[in-house]
């Protein structure tokens, strides 16, 4: 339930009973509608003395805002909300902790944005979300004080955002099929907004798909004639556009609905949003430079010295680009991370057999777009080695890269990004309002504090510190920060004596002397907690939230934990962190400042520690969410902190890998659902650096785990084998014991042992209830009904799959829930195709739902294989092409092997004998290395495939062709049966 209510009348809502007065005194009400304006970061005091008094302030404004902090907690407390409502002291004023869904402001713009996610994949949540959102409104935001100064900004983009909702709301609607519903949505919202040309534009689709052009039509008169005579204008070419095909009558688009993913396809990032507040000032020249530059097939590197803007001068490019994707590597401690970093942010799926690089370079070809690396200079050789292979085999894309230094290869075009110009010594007022770096120092200064101007008494001193900092924009921008506090021409003179005390070594970039001793000056300005807690944040590589600070500080010792949360305050009022609606991050120059300030003090290694230990908490325990209620979730946070991941493992690997063991135990939710070849590499590295081998087995029974799982995608099932002997005889927690049990399962399956995996199965179940993972023991369940059925009991087991579907739904373990439907079709593959291909499209769906690429896959391969039996190949050849191209981006070997079974019947029912001789040899050989032959349906399916090609073909001709199959890399085995289901 939400406990402030800021959209309508200022409330709160507790477990208190119901009353029918508002909330508090009219200036109570005010301080908390303030507060919470500027929920989880600090209010000023002397804003909030001005906005509770104005123009007549008591005489003493600290005490009295004090005093009513004091009766504003009592109210809360009375009305049973402080434990959800937290007002705390913080430097320099006050700030209101409130958990995001507690404060209807903020929980309408996290289910705005969670629609707005899912519109694509599944638009009926996405307008149950929208719906929720719209259901917290009770009248107009901020109520009685919407139209005060301090609040009418927030009050317009929030109204500008429930327009946006229901536009969105529209959108989704018509991806559903529902366009009458559409129209209906936006009728109140085109009354409400009559100029507003998209709510109009939208409407007329919506009527359009609905058949009712006429109306559709209608509507457009009625917007031009209401344009031309009110505002003088005409509507967009776009919407003229609309009306034209609908006067034309032509054919309503089909609405688009949700498309299945099937792995092969490649995902589009859209254009990166940018806040006002980071929009660049002064940059018009160098963005259209930048602009002409970049070309598909070029490469731009954007250099300059820390602090100069390269990274806003391309994000802003960026931002007017339809498809980018901005690989940030600040964070990547290692060059070997280049790559997976690059991954992540372009959602490729590599195959496991390339290498890295050339695994991501396959999955980039073909994509259209713009390539952002930012921050290279770290990792200067493994970023140039990344952007030569996708620029020499990825002729579509362009790459922009943002370093200190150039990359140096033959095709790069530098751009040196020079700090902003500054007013000449003697400049006039006008001359020094119209500098850049003046600009941006104003625009920062009154973001700080609005009554802050550009005036003839400080235009010269303002002049001054733009020339002492050489135009550098995070300079520029960090000594505005103090602008509230200290007139310029103060500031001025500080700047003056902290360059004199503090300096860089002579022969370091002037620029570079002149950003440090700012940096170090704000720095100094710290209390000793907050210099001491900037320091060891520093080792984060990417963002964190105050939990994550907090367990540093737990596990580091610099200050107490319960100081951390003002600590972070007095950071963020000093601009020593940025906040944002994901928690905080550290400005790259400012994170080198404090990881140089560990290493000169020698904590360096321990602030790693401490980070590493925090992130082994943090995902150690999701191992226990797997296939349970939490597996997607626990999924999810292992993806979103890669950055801390891979550097936490970086420093298991060189300090102590048994913390590495508990990081991968953590990670094995993530690696079922993704096959991650990232997760097993780190792994292989866990185990070099421990030195442990299946010969000497006692260390690391996760990363054997983890290890057991790669093998077994990999196609070697028999080191899957191996690899869970060794996890197993390291005493491994209850949880990591039934994930290496179920590697045995899994390898039972493929291997054909149906007595023996039935006892393995009854282990598996029997760790499952010792762990306390309910769900992991109704994955043992499945794997048993699946043995049953393949034993000639499908219809029994297919009814007992469904019943373990039901139990899913009801526990809320989606992952084993989709599963069980596939289980479910796979157990009547024969006797109910119909019905299977349902189950089975139920289970692409939950797959696509819950981002499991391994469902997704054996689910698409039995689907495919119905068409196959029921003698329609050329539907069969269309679906294995997506088949094969999915197990080939995942690198699993071990289920493309399966796979190709079944496409050798597809190619006989093609006409195609030789290709399925030469396949069929290629599968006898691949079973000989694998260890996982046919057996049953699958057996009988392909010894009849041999009979009818030997018919066909004859004993040499045959014996040729399989010869050749058997002697081609497994690579070349999956491109010839591509080809050969191409259509002739």
């Amino acid at each position: 339930m939400v406990s402030l209510l800021l959209l309508g009348p200022i409330d709160v809502s507790g477990p208190t009973e119901a009353r029918a007065a508002q909330f508090g005194s009219p200036r109570l009400r005010c301080l908390l509608a303030a507060l919470g304006a500027r929920a989880n970061v600090a209010a000023d005091a002397d804003w909030l003395a001005e906005i509770l008094w104005g123009q007549s302030p008591p005489t003493n404004p600290e005490a009295a805002l004090h005093n009513l902090v004091f009766r504003l907690r009592a109210q809360l407390r009375e009305h049973g909300v402080t434990d959800k409502l937290a007002i705390v002291t913080a430097a320099p004023g006050y700030s209101l902790r409130v958990d995001r869904d507690e404060l209807d402001l903020l929980a309408f713009a996290d289910r705005f944005h969670a629609g707005c996610a899912v519109t694509e994949a599944d638009p009926g949540a996405a307008v149950a979300l929208f719906d929720s959102a719209e259901s917290l409104w009770r009248g107009r935001p901020f109520g009685e004080f919407a139209d005060e100064p301090w609040v009418r900004g927030d009050v317009e983009a929030l109204q500008e955002t429930r327009v946006r909702i229901v536009e969105a709301t529209a959108d989704a609607l018509l991806r559903s099929g529902r366009p009458a519903d559409a129209a209906s949505r936006l009728e109140p919202a085109a009354a409400a907004h009559p100029y507003r040309e998209s709510v109009h534009q939208a409407r007329m689709l919506a009527l359009w798909q609905a058949d009712r052009p006429a109306e559709a039509l209608a509507v457009f008169r009625r917007l031009r004639a209401r344009l031309a005579t009110d505002l003088g204008t005409e509507p967009t070419i776009r919407l003229g556009d609309l009306h034209q095909r609908i006067l034309a009558g032509e054919r309503a688009p089909t609405p688009t609905a949700p498309a299945t993913p099937t792995g092969s396809a490649p995902p589009t990032r859209r254009r990166p949003t940018l806040e006002a507040s980071v929009r660049v000032i002064g940059r018009d020249v160098e963005l259209a430079d930048l602009a002409a530059r970049i070309r598909p097939g070029t490469v731009v590197t954007v250099v300059g010295p820390g602090g100069v803007g390269k990274t806003a001068l391309v994000r802003e490019h960026a931002h007017h680009q339809e498809a980018t994707w901005i690989a940030e590597l600040s964070g990547v401690a290692s060059p070997a991370d280049v790559v997976h970093s690059v991954v992540s942010a372009t959602g490729a799926a590599p195959r496991r057999d390339l290498g890295d690089l050339e695994a991501l370079v396959e999955t980039l070809s073909g994509r259209v777009g713009l390539l952002v690396l930012d921050n290279c200079e770290h990792v200067v050789d493994a970023a140039a080695e990344l952007v030569e292979s996708v620029i020499s085999r990825c002729a579509d894309l362009s790459v922009v890269a943002t370093s200190r230094v150039p990359l140096g290869l033959t095709a790069e075009q530098v751009s040196v990004l020079e700090p902003l110009t500054v007013p000449a010594a003697n400049a006039s007022s006008a001359a020094i309002a119209e500098s850049p770096s003046v600009q941006l120092f104003c625009t920062r200064a009154h973001a700080r504090n609005d009554r802050f101007v550009l005036t003839e008494e400080n235009a010269a001193a303002v002049a001054e510190i733009c020339r002492r900092l050489d135009g550098l924009p995070l300079g520029v921008e960090l000594a505005a920060t103090r602008a509230r506090a200290i007139a310029p021409a103060a500031l001025v003179d500080r700047l003056q004596w902290r360059f004199r005390i503090l300096h860089s070594p002579r022969d370091t970039d002037p620029r570079h002397r002149s950003l440090h001793a700012l940096v170090d000056w704000s720095y100094a300005l710290l209390s000793d907690a907050g210099r001491a807690m900037f320091d060891v944040l520093a080792v984060f590589p990417a963002h964190f939230d105050l939990d994550d600070a907090e367990a540093l500080a737990g596990h580091s010792g610099v200050v107490p934990r319960d100081e951390v949360a003002d600590i972070v305050s007095e950071l963020v009022d000093n601009s020593m962190l940025s906040a944002d609606d994901s928690g905080y991050r550290m400005l790259e120059t400012l994170r080198a400042f404090g990881l140089r300030r560990l290493d000169e003090n020698g904590r360096r290694t321990s602030a790693r520690a401490a980070h590493a230990h925090l992130v082994a908490d943090r995902i150690a325990p999701l191992v226990r969410d797997l296939f349970g209620s939490g597996h997607v979730a626990a999924a999810g946070l292992v993806a979103a902190r890669l950055d801390d991941v891979r550097q936490a493992v970086d420093h298991a690997c060189e300090v102590d890998p048994t913390l590495g063991d508990r990081m991968m135990a953590g990670v094995i939710p993530f690696l079922e659902l993704t096959m991650s070849t990232e997760a097993t590499a780190w792994s292989r590295r866990l185990r070099a650096a421990a030195d442990v081998s299946v010969e000497d087995p006692p260390k690391l029974p996760a990363a054997w785990a983890v290890a057991a799982a790669g093998a077994r995608f990999d196609g070697n099932l028999l080191t899957a084998k191996e690899y869970v002997r060794c996890g197993l005889a390291c005493s491994p927690a209850p949880a990591v014991e039934v994930y290496l049990r179920m590697m045995l399962v899994e390898v039972g399956l493929f291997q054909g042992d149906v007595t023996a995996t039935s006892r393995l199965a009854r282990d598996f179940r029997a760790a499952g209830t010792v762990a306390g993972m309910a769900g992991a023991g109704r994955m043992a369940d499945l794997c048993v009904l699946l043995m049953n059925a393949y034993a000639g009991d499908g219809p029994a087991a297919h009814r007992a799959s469904l019943r373990i579907a039901d139990l899913c739904t009801a526990a809320g373990e989606t992952v084993v829930e989709g599963w069980a439907r596939y289980g479910a079709g796979e157990c009547i593959l024969d006797d109910d195709p119909s019905r299977a291909g349902e189950l089975l499209d139920d289970a692409i769906a939950s797959a696509a739902h819950t981002g499991d690429r391994y469902l997704m896959g054996v689910a698409l391969v039995s689907r495919a294989s119905i068409e196959a039996r029921c003698g329609t190949p050329e539907v069969a050849a269309r679906l294995f092409t997506d088949v094969l191209n999915h197990w080939r981006d995942a690198g699993n070997w071990t289920h493309q092997w399966v796979s190709l079974r079944t496409v050798v019947d597809v190619l006989l029912q093609l006409d195609r004998p030789e290709a399925a001789a030469e396949l069929l040899g290629a599968m006898r050989r691949a079973d000989e290395i694998t260890g996982a032959g046919a057996y049953g349906s699958d057996a009988q399916r392909l010894d009849a495939a041999h009979r009818r090609l030997r018919e066909r073909l004859g004993d040499p001709t045959l014996d040729e062709a399989m010869m050749r199959g058997a002697d081609r890399p497994r690579v070349d085995v999956v491109a010839a049966a591509l080809a050969a289901l191409s259509p002739a």
